[in-house]
């Protein structure tokens, strides 16, 4: 009843070199090497770490990558200076290299689920793994338009500036707006400025808390009807996820690709079956059901961007460096081993699995499960 399906690895996603060693760290171990950056009391512990990392970023072995919810973490900080210096530290490691949405890998793993029973050819496009920027790591394009009164003037001003000079500036102004997503205004005055533009750090908020609210609502029907916890929990939960995380993907792509949903699922076991043959799905649905079986957590926005950066960066990144309880519930699952990821929990852990740990085969067109 439980035995864990094999994965499906997505064609559409295009991985980054195979020789590098993809590297993602949640909120709370960015906040100890940025401490150690700066020489901070808490932080000299650490100072061989963030050297290690310093040199396996400058040799090019490993890529450390930003996600959606590190930038979303990042807006609720009120200390300009924590800010900043959080900023400083992830630049220098990252390059603003981050990963793509966790919707976009979405797409690319519903589609290949679709692909053997499909009746039309998928519409997607290859999606890159890791680019650069916010913008890439909300699933749109990082391409900088120039926008003036009479509409998109950005091919007009190439023609002026030439090539080289208008790739100095785009490369330029693309920085200088990398920075300030990452270290917001400086002061109060600024702030009150940028809103003036249209910054509003609230707005991806309201999405977030809408789907903590959610696995609220699943909180107290499991409260009122605990049997389930004792039960078919991963059942339930895995049902959700598609109801809820795919309500507005699912119907699209079966549209597209001419199908209906019982061309796909017979019934429960076919059902549990296509759900978590998804990796990024999978991952979540193990520690959605963790935390629903514990019956304890009163479920936050933080709960939805741990979650959403881990089925990221479990699937598909090398090295992860997570908090205590997330790392025992994926070990627990066996999804380090499953998915060929070096899972930890401290940092200190992290020098020697830059020197030793290999890359593990890439997904892409031709990947199979690892």
């Amino acid at each position: 009843m439980n035995k864990k399906p094999s994965f499906l690895w997505p064609r559409l996603l295009e991985p980054p070199p195979a020789a590098v060693l993809l590297v993602y760290l949640d909120m709370n171990h960015w906040i100890a090497l940025a401490k150690a950056s700066v020489g901070h009391r808490e932080g000299r512990a650490l100072a061989g770490v963030l050297a290690a990392c310093r040199a396996a970023r400058a040799t090019g072995v490993a890529w450390f990558v930003l996600s959606a919810s590190i930038y979303a973490e990042m807006l609720k900080i009120k200390d300009p200076a924590q800010r900043q210096d959080l900023a400083e530290v992830m630049e220098e490691l990252t390059g603003f290299a981050t990963l793509i949405s966790r919707v976009a890998v979405m797409e690319c793993e519903l589609s290949t689920m679709l692909d053997p029973v499909a009746r039309l050819l998928c519409p997607l496009s290859n999606v890159p793994l890791i680019g650069r920027g916010v913008r890439h790591a909300f699933g749109l394009s990082s391409r900088i338009s120039i926008i003036d009164p009479s509409g998109n003037a950005t091919e007009e001003i190439r023609e002026r500036m030439g090539d080289s000079a208008f790739d100095r500036l785009m490369a330029e102004v693309f920085v200088k707006a990398e920075r300030s997503m990452l270290r917001g205004p400086a002061d109060q005055d600024e702030g009150q400025a940028l809103r003036a533009l249209g910054y509003s750090p609230e707005g991806p908020r309201g999405v977030t808390e809408n789907r903590a609210a959610q696995e609220r609502d699943l909180k107290k029907l499991l409260d009122a009807e605990s049997r389930w916890r004792r039960g078919r929990l991963r059942d339930v939960v895995s049902a959700r996820e598609l109801g809820i995380e795919f309500q507005n993907i699912l119907p699209r792509a079966l549209a597209e690709r001419g199908l209906v949903l019982e061309d796909l699922m017979t019934g429960p076991e076919s059902g549990r079956v296509f759900v978590r043959a998804m990796p990024s799905t999978e991952v979540a649905i193990e520690l959605k059901t963790a935390w629903h079986r514990n019956g304890q957590r009163d479920w936050t926005v933080n709960d939805i961007h741990d979650i959403d950066a881990l089925a990221l960066a479990v699937p598909y990144c090398d090295v992860v460096v997570t908090e205590k309880a997330c790392h025992h519930i994926l070990k627990i699952a066996n999804l380090p081993e499953r998915l060929g990821t070096a899972v930890l929990h401290k940092l200190t852990d992290l020098p020697d699995v830059l020197t030793e740990r290999h890359p593990k085969q890439r997904v892409g067109a031709l990947a199979t499960e690892y």
